[in-house]
């Protein structure tokens, strides 16, 4: 029997070919296998069954030998999973390293990032780092039946949750991720999952009977829900295959200082016996260490697992701390701006735009973007170079027909044989939209590998793109060709990166190239690929802070037909999303002011105005009325512009969730009119709104603010904070509970950054006001007027009595007009 020192060393010299294994490598294998206990190693061993004679074997021949029927038919299949695997493999990769990939982004459940088989993480199985960036196990998963596939999955979860938990540290755990001895370690692999909702279940219990009791609720949390994250064939086409994922997140609010014991998991056999155990659960202490988890109450000597629980209030600070580092900062960003800047030739508006036409160049798209691309639709393109071989069948192209006729056509098409204008009249150019399939998925053409497609495909579609670039085909100079990045690239050998280069050349620069992706990483690997290929730097061209949803408002918000029928919030820095109405009605608390509030409606703005100067309530029409062409602008009062540029910016500085601040007013001097001028100026830099009821559930109230802030932005942290005006509050006490209770929501929805997500304005009133003692975050308006707003007023008050005949009403004091109820007592109180 060899010693342990050979048994490791064949360990890791074990090949991934089975015909080569030695006995010994062949023993190894089998003491790896859930289920097949020890001893059948060892008669494999004894039988002198190496590589060669394992492929022969039957189940019958290994009954022969002395094996059970169970364990036999269990080896079996494992070692045809195994054989099955390297059949798979495309010749002349064997024994090749993949391509490295970027794994999964960590808590996150709504990215469209999908594996593609065959490709290396390029991460490592490992432990704790600085206890945020998540560390890494591998579960191959392949050579399991389908009746242990789950207790193996719930086991290796829990094992690992408990370990990180412990650990103080994230961490993600993969299920059909190659790992060492039988697969290159990293390696996608992918597993058939039929009933997604089962593992998630399963898992839930799985945390309820092993975790301690009073850990449970933890645990519970920390333990994010399995993702299972698509995995692609090489040549782009959807397979049957995922990855399963679940991320561990040890928060210290949840952890606090505490220990994570576990319940002994039965796995049907005990490593280093000779037959199968089944004992009384017993507990175990799991922490990370290197690439695996370690049962501390497993060795001999209990000192080391004494010595962890004593640090573990030391290690509970590094996490608190790390935490804090790690808080996200609201980026600022201007992107918004620049795609309307961009999509319209510099016009900031579609009805008028400097470009007439629009080539859309495209990958695979995932379903979840699909509700945010109907931009495409409205800018009607000439052309669509369309990369997915799918898109006829569940992608972008069945999407777009749907709304919109297209002409479908192969590269082979546009092969320039005969005129140009008798080409682009076969192809019905001036017509409907001509859309492209550059790699196949139309007349029964095959699709290629990213590393076949430039010999099989790139001379036809380099043929499509010069013939669009010819003259007379698209308007010259008035064209904009847009990239968008749907899958993110991410080798040099994608079609994508040689079709920028062809329309590089052909267009002779990228003045008439925008790019478009929805994330950083997408956007650096695109940019890093097209320096390495073409040697410049597309920065200025592209655009990537924005979500589709943001780039799909913003650009819908161009047309002054889409601004009159739809209502849009702000995104930050320009940017826009569509407020659906369905959203809109859940929201029945709040009364949410949109950025194009009042376009589109009409209302009699003389009846609008004299309403307001006659002791009406203010609008959002009189706000609006007074911007437009010709009209006054509406009288700020003395503290607008320091509760605009002082107050709100301090209180978003603040590190807490959910901030307010007060506005006390005497009655009658237009402290709500002023909130609401502030909330209007403010419209296009946060999610303003109005409490519609005072005396609504604040649980409810805080449920649907919290769902405003994150409108839209599944998961990423909002760039505009929500601004909630509350009127005529009779107790302070009430506005702290709904304060407490945004925070609590928030808390539970994890929103967390390094400033305030929501910014209470509490308009009170109050007969009397000791200013002496004023806070910081208290601002008084009572009645009485500067001398450069005094003569303001003056000019309004002569206006109104010229434009809505007020001067009849100012001998009576309960219908005295507007401009002499702001200011009661001052000089504007002419009543007798």
């Amino acid at each position: 029997m060899a010693d342990q020192g050979e048994v490791k060393t064949q360990e890791e010299d074990l090949s991934p070919d089975i015909k080569n294994w030695s006995k010994y490598q062949v023993r190894q294998w089998a003491l790896q296998l859930d289920g097949v206990d020890d001893k059948v190693a060892e008669i494999l061993f004894n039988q002198d069954i190496n590589g060669r004679s394992l492929l022969l074997l039957n189940t019958t021949d290994l009954t022969a030998t002395g094996v059970t029927l169970g364990p036999a038919k269990l080896l079996i299949h494992a070692r045809d999973e195994v054989v099955k695997f390297k059949k798979e493999e495309p010749v002349g990769s064997r024994n090749q390293p993949g391509k490295p990939c970027k794994p999964y982004p960590f808590d996150k459940h709504h990215d469209t990032f999908r594996y593609m088989e065959s490709r290396i993480l390029d991460v490592t199985e490992s432990g704790a780092s600085d206890l945020i960036e998540p560390c890494h196990e591998y579960k191959a998963f392949t050579s399991t039946t389908e009746e242990t596939k789950m207790k193996k999955f719930t086991s290796e979860v829990i094992r690992f949750a408990a370990a990180c938990m412990n650990s103080c540290t994230n961490g993600t755990i993969h299920f059909g991720i190659g790992d060492k001895p039988n697969f290159t370690h990293g390696q996608v692999l992918g597993v058939v999952v039929e009933d997604r909702e089962a593992f998630a279940n399963e898992l839930k219990s799985a945390i309820d009977g092993y975790f301690e009791h009073k850990q449970k609720q933890a645990a519970q949390t920390c333990v994010r829900h399995p993702r299972f994250v698509e995995v692609l064939n090489k040549n782009m086409t959807s397979s049957d295959k995922c990855v399963i994922e679940v991320d561990v997140v040890p928060e210290t609010t949840i952890c606090e200082e505490n220990s994570y014991h576990t319940y002994t998991i039965k796995k049907g056999k005990k490593k280093g016996k000779s037959k199968e155990t089944e004992s009384e659960p017993s507990k175990c202490f799991f922490i990370r260490d290197g690439g695996s988890s370690r049962d501390l109450l497993a060795q001999p000597n209990k000192r080391e697992y004494e010595q962890f629980l004593e640090s573990m209030a030391q290690r509970s600070q590094r996490r608190k701390k790390a935490e804090e580092k790690h808080l996200s900062v609201i980026k600022n960003s201007t992107q918004g701006s620049r795609l309307s800047h961009m999509i319209t030739g510099g016009s900031l508006s579609l009805d008028k735009s400097n470009v007439e036409q629009y080539v859309i160049i495209t990958n695979k798209s995932h379903p979840s973007q699909l509700d945010s691309l109907n931009f495409l639709v409205h800018l009607n393109p000439a052309a669509v170079l369309d990369f997915d071989p799918e898109s006829a069948k569940e992608g972008l192209e069945q999407y777009f027909d749907q709304q919109s006729p297209v002409n479908v056509h192969s590269p082979a098409r546009y092969k320039i044989t005969e005129g140009v204008e008798d080409i682009a009249n076969k192809l019905k150019l001036t017509q409907n939209t001509s859309w492209v399939f550059c790699n196949g998925g139309i007349e029964h053409e095959s699709p290629s590998d990213i590393d076949q497609w430039l010999m099989d495909k790139g001379a036809s579609v380099r043929d499509v793109i010069s013939f669009l670039c010819r003259k007379g085909i698209l308007p010259s100079k008035r064209f904009l060709v847009i990239f968008l990045i749907l899958s993110r690239v991410s080798e040099k050998m994608d079609p994508l990166v040689e079709t920028f280069s062809t329309f590089l050349q052909e267009l002779r620069g990228t003045d008439q190239i925008l790019c478009v992706c929805d994330n950083d990483k997408a956007f650096n690997s695109w940019r890093d690929l097209i320096e390495a290929r073409c040697g410049i730097d597309i920065s200025g061209r592209c655009i990537h802070d924005l979500s589709f949803a943001e780039v799909n408002g913003t650009i819908l918000s161009l047309w002054s037909e889409n601004r009159r029928s739809s209502r849009f919030l702000p995104c930050g820095g320009g940017s826009k999303v569509l407020f659906e109405k369905k959203v809109e009605q859940s929201l029945s608390t709040l009364d949410v002011l949109c950025v194009n509030q009042c376009e589109g409606r009409n209302e009699e703005k003389f009846l609008i105005e004299q309403n307001f100067y006659k002791r009406g309530k203010v609008t959002w029409w009189n706000f609006y009325f007074s911007e437009q062409t010709g009209s006054t602008p509406f009288i700020k009062r003395d503290h607008f512009d320091y509760i605009k540029d002082t107050i709100i910016p301090d209180s978003c500085s603040k590190r807490k969730t959910c901030v307010f601040f007060n506005l006390v007013h005497v009655p009658g001097c237009g402290g709500t009119t002023l909130a609401m001028h502030i909330l209007w100026s403010l419209r296009n830099t946060f999610r303003c709104a109005v409490l519609r009821n005072n005396n609504a559930d604040f649980a409810e109230v805080a449920s649907q603010v919290t769902k405003l802030l994150m409108y839209k932005h599944q998961g990423q942290l909002p760039r505009v904070p929500v601004l909630l005006m509350i009127d005529d509050f009779d107790d302070m006490e009430k506005v702290c509970d709904l304060q407490q209770l945004i925070e609590k929501e928030c808390k539970e929805k994890k929103i967390q950054s390094k400033s305030a997500q929501v910014v209470l304005l509490n308009c009170m009133r109050s007969e009397s006001f000791d200013q002496t003692g004023q806070a910081a975050d208290t601002v008084f308006i009572g009645n009485n007027l500067s001398e450069r707003k005094q003569k303001q007023f003056d000019l309004k008050l002569v206006e109104n009595e010229k434009t809505y005949n007020t001067h009849s009403y100012s001998k009576t004091a309960d219908t005295k007009p507007r401009g002499f109820r702001v200011c009661e007592g001052s000089q504007l109180s002419r009543s007798s």
